[in-house]
């Protein structure tokens, strides 16, 4: 072979070669990373808590499968313009998914259309936002979550009677919907007095405090609606403590107000009823964004657009299947974290 030739066949042999080594880096590389992004309310309370760590648990599944990249956790501390600035600042990062859990749903819209206008998959999860401009919707039902517990109260008292109130945050829409959910029964009965209504932010020490001042302003109370959250399991306590007699109420799927429950049950005219909001929102959200990227499935044909948690209900009927004496008061009944990392998160 002269030397032209043999130029001519090395030179073959490097771009087939370079082909080759091209192709097998390809698919050395693997399926593509996308990057998400979840933007919450707050941390305040442990459902919040519960609710991130599925939601981690569910990336680690993710990453483990090769499809998620970076990861952005944006915590608006129930702050409407710290949300909004969060996800300005997080768009010029042009993720690729995008969960939102609105504080106030008309703030974030401009903001939220224009990652949608850019191809980002926006899932709103909890709460619904104002806008049209969304890929998924995942939300809670809950004016049913109201209306269960202000039912159990009415049946309970016979319609009659003094009730206190409970209530979330001011201004979150969940705390909104439930509480509008609850006056829907409450106002056909004109011999249900709600003598008060206070937010305690769905926390256990401020529900505690709360009742407190409750049972000392008002001499006759005869059922507690609360807006969920670990509050029920405050009022308990304050009831016991100031040697009341304990009446029905309401509460959420927390383990801390189920072992309360569970403590209390037949004392006085004490019973009560649990409604729960799934602490895996979020979770869902990021495996169905990644399906849907990965061409798995297809929003309207394989995903509703629009999804209604359905809330479930805890009674002394069926209590025992959801209480666990085995984990803390942080745990969340509603839940779909593995044994192992319950009791890693949750054990005693």
């Amino acid at each position: 072979m002269n030397m032209k030739k043999l130029v001519v066949a090395l030179c073959v042999l490097a771009i087939v070669g370079g082909t080759l080594f091209a192709a097998g880096a390809k698919e050395v590389a693997g399926p593509k990373k996308y990057d998400v992004a979840l933007s919450v309310v707050w941390e305040g309370n442990t459902y919040a808590v519960q609710s991130r760590e599925e939601f981690h648990a569910e990336v680690e599944r993710q990453k483990a499968a090769g499809t998620v990249g970076n990861v952005y956790y944006l915590n608006a501390d129930y702050n409407a313009e710290k949300q909004v600035s969060d996800l300005e600042d997080l768009y010029t990062r042009n993720v690729d998914i995008l969960i939102i859990q609105p504080v106030n749903p008309p703030a974030v819209s401009d903001i939220i259309k224009k990652f949608h206008d850019n191809g980002t998959i926006v899932i709103a999860c909890v709460s619904p936002l104002a806008t049209d401009a969304y890929t998924l919707s995942m939300i809670s039902d809950d004016r049913s979550f109201g209306r269960t517990g202000a039912e159990f109260l009415v049946d309970k008292l016979g319609g009659k009677g003094n009730i206190i109130a409970l209530d979330g945050m001011d201004g979150i829409t969940v705390a909104i919907e439930r509480w509008a959910g609850a006056m829907e029964v409450f106002s056909k009965y004109p011999d249900i007095k709600v003598v008060s209504k206070v937010f305690a932010d769905w926390d256990y020490a401020k529900g505690k405090a709360a009742t407190e001042n409750l049972l000392a302003a008002f001499p006759q109370i005869d059922g507690v609606w609360s807006s969920g959250g670990d509050m029920t399991r405050g009022a308990i306590e304050a009831f016991v403590e100031a040697g009341r007699q304990l009446v029905p109420m309401m509460g959420e799927d927390a383990n801390g107000f189920l072992k309360a429950w569970k403590e209390v049950a037949g004392r006085g005219k004490f019973d009560a009823v649990g409604c729960s909001m799934p602490t895996y929102f979020f979770a869902d959200a990021l495996a169905q964004g990644i399906q849907i990227l990965e061409g798995e499935a297809t929003v309207g044909d394989d995903i509703p657009r629009d999804t209604i948690m359905e809330v479930y209900t805890i009674t002394s009927d069926n209590i025992d299947e959801y209480v666990r004496h085995d984990l803390n008061d942080s745990f969340w009944a509603n839940t779909r974290m593995d044994e192992a990392t319950l009791q890693r998160v949750y054990g005693l």
